[in-house]
C-alpha cells in the first residue's frame, strides 16, 4: 500500500499490527518541569475495530505549536520542505489509536518507558509506541522538557492568577562545537531524571493513587489501577533517547531491559564506568546509514564483557537514522526520494525494527515464542546483520 495510508479522508499512520487496538492520553504532572512528567501512555483497550472509531483518532500533532517547533528545529530537511508542507504532513495526519478509550483489564500488561531522539517529540515515534502496545504493552512516550525535543511546554500558574498558562519550551543548541559534550551531558541528567519520573508515575497509576493532573483530565485514570505489570520495567529511546537510556539503566535498577535504536553516543564516549554498572540485556537495532565508526566503538563498550546477560547489535541493511520513527511513513515517495531516501521500504524497516524489539522483549520477559512475529524476521533475513562490524 502506498504511504502516507489514507481512510476516510484521514492520513494516518500504519494500523497497529497487534490483536489490540490501541489508545493513548497525554498526563502531565506537578508544578514544574523539575518535578512533573509529560508523557503520551499508548495501552491496550477493550475495543475491536480501529476503523470503527476513526473519528476518535489521535491528531499526530496536537496543538499548531509544534508545527511551528519542528520547522525551527528540523535542520535543511525540515526548512527545504517548508511549513505549509510540514503542516500538511504532520498537522493534518492522525495516529490510528483512539483517543481516551477505557483500557483492557484482560491482564496485566508489561511496562515500557520511550525517550524521543534529539528535534522530537511525544509522538514522532507513535508507530513503534502504538504498535508495542497492541502486542500487549503500556507505553508511555515521554516529552522531555530540557530542550531536546522540537518543542515542549508546560502548564503553570502566573503570579496570582488561578488559571493554568502555557509556557512553551523551545529545542536548544549549542553555539560552539567544545561547549556540546558539557551541554548533552547536563540534558542527559535531566532525562534520566525524566525516565525515572515517569516511571513513578506508573507505579502511582497501577497503585490507583490520586494524581495532580495539570491537562485537563478527558479520561478517568482510576481505570489504570492494577492493569499493569511493573515487575520488569522496560526503558527504550532512538538516537539520543538510546543514550539516555543506557544511562538512566546505569542509574535506576527497576529498570530490567533496554532498548536502543540507532544509539546516537557520543555524549557517553568516555563512560567506561557507565558500561560496567549496567547489568541489564539490552539490544541495540542499529541503521546502516547512521552508524560510524567512533559511534560503534563507544557500542563496543556495552557489548564487551557481558557475558552475564545478552547484549545483541543488529543492523537493517538500507536503512537510515529516520527509519524508525514516523517521519517516512507520513510522507509521499516523492518527497521521501529528495528528504529522507533510504534503499529499504519504509513500511519494512519499521515492521522489521518492531518484531525483532518484541522478539527481544518477550524473550526477556520469559514470555512464550511467537511463531507469527518471527515470520517477517526470517521472511527478510538477508535485511538483517548481527553484530558490530
Amino acid at each position: 500500500m502506498a504511504l502516507p495510508h489514507c481512510y476516510n479522508g484521514k492520513t494516518h499512520l500504519p494500523i497497529p499490527s497487534g490483536k489490540y487496538v490501541v489508545g493513548c492520553t497525554d498526563m502531565m504532572t506537578g508544578g514544574d518541569t523539575e518535578n512533573g512528567s509529560f508523557c503520551r501512555i499508548f495501552y491496550p483497550t477493550k475495543l475491536e475495530d480501529p476503523y470503527e472509531y476513526s473519528s476518535r483518532w489521535a491528531k499526530y500533532l496536537p496543538h499548531e505549536m509544534y508545527v511551528e517547533g519542528f520547522t525551527k528545529a528540523g535542520g535543511f530537511r525540515i526548512y527545504f520542505l517548508g511549513k505549509r508542507l510540514i503542516s500538511w504532513a504532520f498537522g493534518n495526519s492522525y495516529i490510528p489509536v483512539v483517543e481516551d478509550a477505557d483500557p483492557s483489564d484482560e491482564r496485566n500488561f508489561p511496562v515500557i518507558i520511550f525517550s524521543h531522539g534529539l528535534k522530537a517529540c511525544r509522538t514522532t515515534y507513535s508507530i513503534f509506541c502504538s504498535d508495542m502496545a497492541s502486542h500487549g504493552f503500556i507505553v508511555a512516550a515521554i516529552e522531555h522538557r530540557d530542550g531536546s525535543a522540537c518543542l515542549s511546554y508546560n502548564l503553570e500558574r502566573e503570579g496570582n492568577n488561578k488559571s493554568l498558562v502555557e509556557k512553551w519550551i523551545a529545542y536548544k543548541s549549542t553555539s560552539f562545537e567544545g561547549e556540546e559534550l558539557a551541554f548533552r551531558q547536563q540534558q542527559l541528567q535531566i532525562r534520566t531524571r525524566e525516565c525515572s519520573q515517569t516511571l513513578d508515575l506508573l507505579f502511582k497509576l497501577n497503585e490507583g493513587a490520586q494524581i495532580e493532573h495539570t491537562l485537563q483530565p478527558t479520561i478517568d485514570f482510576a481505570m489504570f489501577k492494577g492493569i499493569m505489570d511493573v515487575s520488569s520495567p522496560i526503558i527504550a529511546g532512538h538516537s539520543f533517547g538510546s543514550a539516555t537510556l543506557l544511562r538512566t539503566l546505569g542509574a535506576d535498577k527497576r529498570f530490567k531491559v533496554g532498548l536502543a535504536m540507532d544509539a546516537w553516543l557520543w555524549p557517553l564516549k568516555d563512560e567506561i564506568e557507565l558500561a560496567q554498572n549496567i547489568a541489564q540485556p539490552v539490544l541495540f537495532i542499529n541503521s546502516e546509514g547512521f552508524q560510524t565508526v567512533p559511534n560503534l566503538n563507544t557500542m563496543k563498550l556495552f557489548i564487551v564483557d557481558a557475558d552475564h546477560t545478552e547484549r545483541r547489535v543488529v543492523t537493517l541493511k538500507g536503512s537510515v537514522h529516520y527509519s524508525q520513527n514516523d517521519v517516512p511513513c507520513l510522507l509521499p515517495w516523492y518527497i521521501r526520494r529528495f528528504t529522507y531516501h533510504s534503499a529499504i521500504d519504509p513500511l519494512v524497516a519499521i515492521e522489521l525494527n518492531n518484531r525483532i524489539s518484541l522478539l527481544y522483549l518477550r524473550k526477556h520477559l520469559g514470555h512464550p515464542v511467537d511463531k507469527e512475529l518471527s515470520k517477517l524476521v526470517e521472511l527478510h533475513a538477508d535485511l538483517v546483520d548481527e553484530g558490530i562490524p
